[in-house]
């Protein structure tokens, strides 16, 4: 009972036992029995006005409850429209990258029948050209043609060996170098000689021993033996090539250049 309540039902006791002292007995106990039952009263108002003000938080941790429920509805009715627009926009690149795909694989059914064409035209050059490092231009087309034949390698990756291939044939047009290698002369037995090769102007020999030299003759196309005259010009270019001397001027034969059919 609160301090209020109890004020009131002192007030009023005390009001009735004023009036108790000139009221008959039987006049009393129902004054009695109207303070207790107004006691009663003004308990069950107070009882009453407990539960309503428990009812009213309740209320309010609802409504609490509620407006965070729908600004959390709100939150998931945005987050779920970036989500839609996100996957739209995944589709549209989706679409793209199938386009690009079906592109790629339009192109790749188009360039590897290029990329053969390649290497069998560096083939027939080869067999064309000079025959100077004759093995190793031949195990690297040997290397291409394998190389078609592997289907885990990329298109691409074919594409750059054949390339490079070509690359390395251009730079024979340019450089001087000097190697050893076997001479096959026809009718001739095969022998291991020092090579000279000036670009793809000249390409001579000499044999291990020096006693003897030549050139190769793109018009005859065949080996040539060179005189005497040409065996000190030979062999001091030859160690140029090899950077054992430094740079100079040497005399040899070049053959006239023709076009091969």
């Amino acid at each position: 009972m609160n301090t209020a309540h109890k004020r009131l039902l002192s007030i009023f006791a005390s009001t009735i036992v004023a009036y108790s002292v000139v009221l008959p007995a039987g006049a009393q106990q129902s004054v009695s029995d109207a303070v207790d039952l107004q006691s009663d009263s003004i308990d069950a108002s107070a009882a009453a006005q407990r539960r309503i003000d428990e009812l009213d938080d309740a209320t309010r941790e609802m409504l609490e409850e509620y407006r965070q429920a729908m600004a959390q509805v709100s939150d998931l009715d945005a987050y779920n429209a970036q989500l839609e627009q996100l996957v739209e926009t995944q589709r549209v690149e989706l679409a793209d990258y199938e386009r690009q795909f079906d592109d790629i694989e339009v192109t790749k059914r188009r360039i590897l029948p290029l990329i053969v064409r390649q290497i069998e035209v560096l083939e027939e050059f080869v067999a064309l050209d000079m025959p100077f490092l004759e093995r190793e231009r031949s195990l690297r087309i040997e290397e291409l043609r394998k190389l078609m034949g592997r289907p885990e390698v990329p298109t691409s990756e074919k594409y750059r060996r054949v390339s490079e291939a070509y690359q390395i044939e251009l730079d024979y047009g340019h450089t001087i170098e000097a190697y050893e290698a076997e001479l096959n002369d026809d009718g001739a037995t095969p022998r291991t000689v020092n090579f000279l090769r000036f670009g793809r102007l000249g390409l001579y020999y000499m044999t291990l021993d020096g006693l003897e030299i030549g050139y190769y003759d793109n018009v005859s196309d065949r080996w040539e033996q060179l005189g005497s005259e040409y065996l000190q010009p030979l062999e001091r270019a030859i160690r140029i090539a090899r950077k054992q001397l430094p740079p100079d001027l040497v005399r040899l034969p070049v053959p006239a250049p023709e076009v091969r059919q």
